[in-house]
């Protein structure tokens, strides 16, 4: 898996301070959590069932996954959106 971060400056429709990715190796997007500029999770989400990490867009280019946040890093948002519940 290939971890992301994503900001308002590499993503123009960005409606968040951050969002984070992880990528499978074949470049679709299995999960997603948003930060709010409160640092708080605002927008947690799985893929659908239809496909492993189809949301409707095309999948990522491998020369777009280089890793720029760890696993770690990853996980603790992810484990803090799913205690909140918070989900768009």
């Amino acid at each position: 898996m290939t971890y992301l971060k994503w900001t308002r400056s590499e993503l123009a429709t960005l409606e968040m301070d951050a969002l984070y990715t992880e990528v499978d190796d074949d470049g679709w997007v299995q999960r997603e959590v948003g930060i709010g500029s409160n640092g708080l999770v605002i927008h947690h989400l799985t893929p659908t069932t239809g496909r492993p990490g189809w949301f409707g867009l095309a999948r990522l280019s491998f020369l777009m996954l280089n890793s720029n946040v760890s696993k770690c890093e990853f996980e603790a948002f992810w484990d803090a959106g799913s205690f909140s519940r918070t989900h768009n």
